[in-house]
């Protein structure tokens, strides 16, 4: 190829001068708006989870105790957040839970209702 298009196949190679064509964009204009976006993700999981540890660990600080199943909900929010970056006000949140008293496990009254229902369905599927 000659001119200005095999200059360009040249310098990018066949794949990125394919990709060029087909979607008007180079390879690394791809990665940036890909990282543009991963960067946008990131910020919206980690306001999520923040706001996640604001709310539950404010509810369990305030009613003075914890369940085992509220911790160990919290614990798994706490270690997305911190693996994301998340720390501060967050860490001191999460700390205060974990020195919470553990108040007397009461089942979760819907996940109970899930169980009975699939345990019914597992029962008419063996009869």
């Amino acid at each position: 190829m000659h001119g200005a298009l095999g200059e360009l196949f040249d310098e990018i190679g066949w794949a990125g001068g394919a990709i060029t064509m087909l979607t008007g964009t180079t390879v690394l204009g791809w990665i940036k708006v890909w990282s543009g976006q991963f960067k946008l993700l990131k910020s919206a999981s980690l306001a999520t989870l923040h706001s996640q540890l604001y709310e539950k660990g404010g509810r369990y600080i305030v009613h003075g105790a914890i369940t085992l199943s509220e911790l160990d909900d919290l614990e798994y929010t706490w270690q997305a957040y911190k693996g994301l970056g998340g720390n501060g006000t967050g860490e001191k949140i999460y700390q205060k839970c974990r020195e919470l008293p553990i108040s007397d496990y009461v089942p979760n009254k819907a996940f109970k209702e899930v169980e009975d229902i699939a345990a019914e369905h597992e029962a008419k599927r063996n009869a």
